[in-house]
């Protein structure tokens, strides 16, 4: 039997790099970004309006922080999953962890999350140089720094999107297999860990999301509407990483329901006949106990999570969100 343990980790880019330092990896993210910052911040210390915009520049350092941990993060939620996918995939462990494996391999390793980094990596390089040079003092060295770290953070966003892009289509391949729908699901079991997993994700790129909106407060460009517009659509994309990827699990679940409801009918319409040609007690419990079991089958989730979660990651969007329409109104 193929045992889930034995498979190599799969280390994302971020915790390879990273990974050496005897520190906890959060920790040792977070000390790599703000020595960045403090550089920026002390060789800006004496120059004529070097300080005017440091708030901003220590914002994304935290935003780029922010990346490299959620990416870590994720890679180990996706590792948890390890375990539960026996509970709710029928398929032989021999094939199903191989399969999974490689599905994460295509998400953390290889050559295209690097392209996916270098391509993030120039756009901003290209695109931000203006951006940068406005809140920069007169200084080209200063400019250069900037340039380069905030080139080197985009890099890691682009590794960090090409995970996110590659585990929207790990469920949709799921598909493929024959899914088990239980009747008594609950958190943390079965297809309620798959949910739960793209929960705590979305979750973590939901703090990276509070980054962004906090960099844009504190930028001279807070009080464009045109700012909030593009948070709203990152909302909405986050929104969508977690409900796209379920949809197809969604769907089976759905149609497992329907199923067990539809067969479950003809026991009950023959217990119904049966009470009324004899309302005996034996009878009228009978249709008591059923009853209660059709109660219990129409509560089966058709989702893979529980609404108190989708509320949950639907209030870290908002509440950045309102923050932001705040700050542009008044």
């Amino acid at each position: 039997m193929h045992d889930p343990t034995l498979q190599p980790a799969v280390k994302s880019y971020p915790e390879r790099l990273f990974g050496f330092i005897p520190l906890p990896l959060w920790l040792s993210v977070l000390l790599f970004w703000e020595i960045i910052f403090l550089i920026d911040y002390l060789l800006t210390l004496s120059l004529p309006g070097g300080h005017e915009h440091i708030q901003v520049f220590g914002l994304i350092t935290l935003f780029f922080a922010s990346i490299c941990v959620g990416t870590i993060y994720c890679s180990r939620v996706f590792h948890g999953l390890y375990g539960h996918l026996s509970f709710f995939i029928d398929e032989s462990k021999e094939i199903l962890f191989p399969f999974f494996h490689e599905q994460l391999k295509k998400c953390y390793q290889g050559i295209w999350p690097l392209v996916a980094g270098i391509v993030c990596a120039t756009v901003a390089f290209f695109s931000f140089q203006k951006f940068i040079i406005s809140l920069s003092p007169t200084d080209p060295s200063i400019v250069a720094l900037r340039v380069a770290y905030i080139s080197l953070g985009f890099f890691f966003l682009g590794i960090a999107l090409w995970a996110l892009v590659s585990a929207i289509r790990i469920p949709i391949r799921f598909t493929h297999f024959k899914i088990k729908v239980s009747t008594h699901q609950f958190a943390g079991n079965g297809l309620q860990a798959l949910g739960a997993a793209f929960f705590k994700m979305s979750l973590s790129i939901a703090v990276t999301f509070l980054m962004v909106v906090a960099t844009a407060i504190a930028s001279p460009y807070s009080k464009d509407p045109v700012v909030l517009i593009w948070l709203g659509m990152a909302a909405l994309l986050i929104f969508g990483f977690f409900i796209l990827p379920q949809v197809g699990i969604h769907q089976i679940m759905a149609f497992e329901k329907n199923n067990r409801m539809q067969a479950f009918s003809t026991h009950l319409e023959d217990a119904m006949e049966k009470s009324l040609k004899d309302p005996s007690s034996e009878n009228m419990q009978r249709l008591r106990e059923l009853f209660e079991l059709q109660q219990h089958l129409k509560s089966m989730n058709e989702w893979p999570f529980d609404v108190n979660s989708l509320w949950q990651l639907i209030s870290a969007l908002l509440i950045p969100l309102a923050l932001a329409t705040l700050e542009i109104i008044f």
